[in-house]
């Protein structure tokens, strides 16, 4: 099966020990390629030089740690994305955070900045990966008002009736490998079609194992996903792989 890991942090120190083994894991896995997130400038370097070590596997998409993104930050994000806009394959993830952001006032705040990078992928024509942690349903109203082009909802978990919503506008959700634990993400996988579904670790993050996750660990959403919508393995992974190629442009 040839698999794709939507959405990681192959950059993170947690990776930093053994970063070419967890690769090598990934393509002994099934992995055809895979999209790294930065999430900041400094990130921003390191992702370039990955990227560069492995041309034609590892892609990047330049973003930002939403709940803390300053203004200063923000605009240098900005200038290496307009340095290295042919280099990276989409904006984000970038949006709101309602999760660890709880005050009206420091959540009003982040939609100038959300703006910025709207307009940015529209600048350069680029699709976007939304972060909307408890804001599904906010991130969802600005971008219907203020794009028209790809978006991809990274590790959707908003209710129902948003999730109908992103279905209806024709973007994309990630879900990531232990998905199955949540029940907005397990009804958000009956409400889209498989077409516009994609799989992601958010690795350091969201494993589906007690050990770190990784990009390897793709597998498992496929499984999930097999079992949920009563397909074959085999035609979840070609599915979701062919729409994060579609969605990526790769």
């Amino acid at each position: 099966m040839d698999l794709f890991d939507s959405h990681t942090h192959i950059d993170m120190p947690h990776f930093q020990n053994d970063r070419p083994r967890v690769i090598q894991r990934a393509k002994d896995a099934g992995l055809v390629g895979m999209v790294t997130c930065s999430i900041g400038s400094a990130s921003f370097r390191r992702t370039l030089g990955i990227v560069k070590k492995y041309s034609g596997f590892i892609h990047h998409s330049a973003g930002c740690s939403v709940s803390q993104l300053t203004e200063n930050e923000a605009k240098k994000i900005e200038a290496l994305i307009q340095k290295y806009s042919n280099e990276i394959v989409a904006i984000g993830e970038v949006g709101l955070d309602y999760h660890w952001i709880k005050d009206p006032v420091g959540r009003k705040n982040q939609e100038p900045l959300f703006g910025m990078f709207i307009d940015l992928a529209v600048d350069l024509e680029l699709p976007i990966v939304i972060h909307s942690r408890k804001a599904e349903t906010e991130a969802v109203n600005i971008l219907e008002q203020r794009f028209s082009g790809d978006v991809l909802m990274h590790c959707f978990d908003g209710p129902q009736e948003t999730a109908k919503r992103v279905a209806e506008n024709s973007w994309f959700i990630t879900l990531p490998a232990n998905f199955g634990k949540y029940r907005n993400r397990r009804e958000a996988a009956k409400i889209l079609p498989l077409e516009q579904i994609l799989l992601e670790t958010d690795g350091p993050y969201l494993s589906p194992t007690t050990e770190r996750n990784e990009p390897a660990n793709i597998s498992y959403g496929v499984e999930s996903l097999s079992k949920l919508l009563d397909l074959s393995p085999e035609d979840v992974a070609h599915a979701t792989t062919q729409n994060a190629l579609r969605f990526y442009k790769l």
